[in-house]
């Protein structure tokens, strides 16, 4: 067993695949996104921005990272103008084939994968009755 660690902690750090996670807002709408563990806000605070651009970075991480943990929670909850809200669970799979926590729902592009806010997203998304949060 000790030989397996030490041949783990001698990897070249250069060998690793590294990914930058990017997530975009494709719609006009102001999008915030809000992190949560456990049913409780977690270490990430809350985001938003107003109409198309970037919303979230984190890069030069090693591909064993899980998505999970860049984004250091279990759930993200997108509220589009405080009107409706989808919400995306790692261990559930929602929404299933469009999930912030699931790779395959991201555009890869060399060592980049972006996720898109786009009306699907939106069509998703439910109405609040009255401010989302």
């Amino acid at each position: 067993m000790i030989p397996l660690l030490l041949l783990n902690s001698c990897w070249p750090r250069e060998m690793e695949e590294t990914i930058n996670l990017v997530i975009n807002n494709g719609l006009e709408n102001r999008v915030d996104m809000r992190f949560f563990s456990n049913g409780l806000p977690s270490g990430k605070k809350a985001i938003f921005i107003r109409g198309k651009g970037e919303i979230f970075r984190d890069g030069d991480t090693a591909t064993i990272v899980q998505v999970h943990e860049i984004l250091q929670a279990d759930s993200i909850v997108i509220v589009f103008d405080n009107e409706r809200i989808e919400t995306h669970k790692l261990f559930y799979n929602e929404p299933l084939g469009n999930n912030l926590f699931d790779l395959s729902s991201y555009q890869r592009k060399g060592d980049t994968y972006t996720y898109i806010i786009d009306e699907k997203n939106y069509n998703n998304a439910i109405p609040c009755n009255g401010p989302c949060y």
